[in-house]
């Protein structure tokens, strides 16, 4: 079986490739991860890159700029768990203890041993575009504007929002518009 030559399939190659694709990060050897800072919209944080040999995956871990008041965990539980249940893939995650929120995701590294880099890309991209789109509502819900029963909602609206403001006009067409509308509880992807 030929290997590819531009596999990762360890620490140091993960940090090979961040060097040669001029990201600017920090690394810490002992720990092996890598913090990356970020800025989207309104998301100015860092992402954390934690290679996990003896679990097989590499974690995606972006911060949200944000402390969650004690009185106010309960909040930002229900909220994240409600988002969550409504993703194609879920990945917030509230740290009770210090009052954090990040969105996380993971790259498995086996059964093939290794990644490749456009995999890793992907999942970097993709971790940072859904805290940054998901950022504005949770911080609504935690200022007390939006209810967590309408986390879901205010946050299609959101992301609606944000897609339609990335995506260029379309010339009319003589169709008629759909009236097709996703089922309830659809997912926002």
């Amino acid at each position: 079986m030929a290997t590819d030559p531009n596999a990762i399939g360890n620490f140091p190659d993960l940090v090979k490739l961040l060097e040669k694709d001029g990201v600017l990060h920090k690394t810490d050897l002992a720990e092996q991860t890598v913090q990356i800072p970020t800025q989207r919209g309104e998301l100015d944080s860092v992402l954390l890159m934690r290679w996990q040999e003896s679990d097989g995956v590499i974690q995606f871990i972006q911060a949200l700029p944000m402390e969650v008041p004690a009185d106010k965990l309960d909040l930002a539980s229900d909220a994240l768990t409600r988002l969550n249940h409504a993703l194609a893939i879920p990945g917030f995650d509230l740290n009770h203890q210090h009052g954090l929120i990040a969105y996380r995701l993971y790259l498995p590294i086996y059964p093939r041993g290794a990644v490749k880099p456009n995999e890793v890309q992907a999942m970097f991209r993709l971790t940072v575009k859904t805290a940054a789109d998901f950022f504005p509502t949770i911080r609504r819900i935690l200022a007390g504007e939006i209810k967590p029963v309408d986390v879901v909602d205010e946050a299609k609206k959101a992301w609606e929002a944000a897609a339609a403001a990335a995506q260029p006009a379309k010339p009319p067409t003589s169709a008629p518009p759909s009236t097709n509308q996703p089922p309830p509880g659809a997912s926002m992807y």
